[in-house]
This record gives C-alpha cells, sequence and structure tokens, in this order.
C-alpha cells in the first residue's frame, strides 16, 4: 500500500518503455480479459524476457493498477488544474469538458480497462482508484457551486450534476469508433458545449399573448 501511495502522484510518461507495456497490457486486458493474460504472453508480445516485465512491475496487478491509473490518475492529476486555470467558470469547465472526452479518445484500451476490471484488485488499490474518482467529482461539482455563486451557471445541485456530467462524458467509452462518422476532437467540443448549455441560466420569459 506504502509503495503504492507514494507514487499516486507521479503519472507516467508516454514514450517511456514503461508506458509503452502498459499500452500494451490496456490492449491485451482488453482483447482478452485480465484473468485471460500472464505474465509470460505479456513479455511474449512485447518482445522481452519475463524477467524484464518484472523489472518494471512486481507482479501483473500492479500492471493492471497502472493501466487503470492512465484514466484514474493521470488524467485526474493533469487535468483538474484547467479548472484553476484562466477564463470564465463556463471556459473552464468547457476545457476540462474537452480534454477528457479527448484523453477518452486517445486511451480506449485504458478506458475500457479502467471500467471493467477494477474488481481485480485488492481491497487497497481499488481504494486508491477509487480517491481518485472522488477528488474529481469534488472538485467539479465545487467548480460548479463556485460558477452558480458568480451568477454563470443555473444548478441547484452541483453534486447532482457533477454525476450527471460525468455520466455524459464517460459515455462515449461504450461507442466511440475512430473510423465512426465523428473524429474524437468534434465529438469533445460538442459535449463541451452540451455541458455548458444546461447550466447556463436560461432568460427571464417574457409576458405571454395578450388576448382582447
Amino acid at each position: 500500500m506504502d509503495a503504492d501511495r507514494s507514487e499516486q502522484h507521479r503519472p507516467a510518461r508516454a514514450g517511456t518503455r514503461k508506458a509503452e507495456l502498459i499500452a500494451l497490457a490496456s490492449r491485451m486486458f482488453r482483447e482478452h480479459g485480465y484473468h485471460g493474460v500472464g505474465m509470460r504472453a505479456l513479455a511474449d508480445a512485447a518482445g522481452i524476457q519475463a524477467a524484464s516485465l518484472y523489472h518494471h512491475f512486481r507482479n501483473k496487478e500492479e500492471l493492471l493498477l497502472q493501466t487503470i491509473y492512465v484514466v484514474d490518475r493521470d488524467m485526474i492529476v493533469e487535468q483538474m488544474p484547467l479548472l484553476d486555470g484562466p477564463g470564465s467558470y463556463a471556459d473552464r469547465l468547457a476545457q476540462l469538458v474537452r480534454a477528457h472526452v479527448t484523453h477518452l479518445g486517445a486511451n480506449r484500451d485504458a478506458w475500457w480497462v479502467a471500467g471493467r476490471e477494477l474488481r481485480a484488485l485488492s481491497p487497497d488499490r481499488l481504494e486508491a482508484v477509487q480517491s481518485f474518482r472522488r477528488e474529481y467529482q469534488h472538485r467539479i461539482a465545487r467548480h460548479l457551486a463556485e460558477g452558480v455563486d458568480a451568477g454563470e451557471f443555473d444548478c441547484p445541485d452541483p453534486r447532482l450534476a457533477t454525476l450527471a456530467i460525468l455520466d455524459l462524458i464517460n459515455g462515449p467509452n461504450e461507442w466511440f469508433d475512430p473510423s465512426g462518422r465523428l473524429p474524437i476532437s468534434e465529438i469533445a467540443d460538442r459535449y463541451a458545449d452540451m455541458v455548458v448549455r444546461q447550466l447556463t441560466p436560461r432568460p427571464p420569459a417574457g409576458p405571454g399573448p395578450t388576448t382582447r
């Protein structure tokens, strides 16, 4: 647990050998299921000896944790600062939504694994993942509440609205196809627009038609 927690706020960087192995594991876990893939098969697919794989990961569960962390640590740690950046509350929320959906499109295997293989983690590691998810939810809810106070959002229940937003922007994980009608960048833009539109205060209704 201590070793896992000590690495929580150090996202893996693309381009490193370890990141390449994590991406390979994500793909194989998606294709065959976590329990259908062994460390030797992973090593063979990577073109390395099993001992070399154990140099990077102590066991298969640690490798699973790192694939899930691509979504539930790396993305969250790197993207939450968008809510503290410049711009209006609506602008910053739109940036977060775009970054979230774009990340999903670029890391489809990891998103699939993060959504379906959590039960394979030990309780301590599962709690480590869930703590990042809770932090993300709480930060978005606080942003919505602050936007309400600033008069930018109409949102009577920021916590419920946060869950609805996350349901929406996680949705492409189930259906997005890179060869489909829309590229992920356009989907991200449209989702950002939908989220902000739903939170934008509606102008007061004008007087109804008069009768004679």
